[in-house]
């Protein structure tokens, strides 16, 4: 087999192999990228609630009345607060609270929910597995390099590296490059 031809064989079954993992990785790319904008992982919402004022006389009596008048799961709770004496803090998953004002019955729940497909994501790509999964995304760079690599050879001539080639490499180079020399000129 000519090395052109193994090559073109390499290059197409690398992307062909690697285009799940692609996929996840920038999805969770474009989201982290906009961490500033927000939560990439987790969606958040606020709920205003009006119960009736609570009776209970102790902090686990509170907390059982609100998850009955609130319509809570109680398997959801994961603690509950008194920061002062007028309200009541049930904790729910992922961060999420029951905040209610004991003598008025009015307050907030606040629900925090996993992105499909996101969270999923940024689980993958910030490596939060670790153990094994630390060698598959090396191995998914690995195979990245081997990509851009090929990819540089599949053609020659005008349209390949000695060609036209060399202005998109040099322009993909450069670009990062550039940026590089920008942030650490202007801090």
């Amino acid at each position: 087999m000519r090395v052109r031809r193994l090559i073109r064989v390499l290059h197409r079954d690398f992307g062909y192999f690697l285009v799940g993992l692609v996929i996840f990785y920038c999805v969770s790319g474009v989201a982290v990228n906009h961490i500033g904008d927000w939560n990439p992982s987790y969606s958040t919402s606020v709920t205003p609630v009006a119960l009736a004022p609570l009776e209970g006389e102790t902090l686990d009596a509170l907390e059982r009345e609100v998850v009955v008048k609130a319509g809570l799961d109680r398997d959801d709770v994961a603690g509950r607060h008194r920061p002062d004496p007028r309200t009541v803090v049930v904790f729910l998953p992922h961060g999420g609270e029951a905040r209610v004002d004991i003598a008025t019955g009015a307050g907030t729940i606040r629900r925090v929910r996993t992105r499909p497909l996101v969270f999923e994501s940024n689980v993958l790509h910030l490596n939060h597995l670790k153990g094994i999964w630390t060698y598959v995304a090396d191995a998914f760079a690995v195979f990245l390099l081997g990509l851009a690599l090929t990819g540089l050879f599949m053609l020659k001539g005008r349209t390949g590296l000695g060609g036209r080639g060399k202005w998109f490499v040099s322009a993909g180079v450069l670009l990062p490059l550039g940026f590089l020399v920008y942030y650490y000129a202007t801090r």
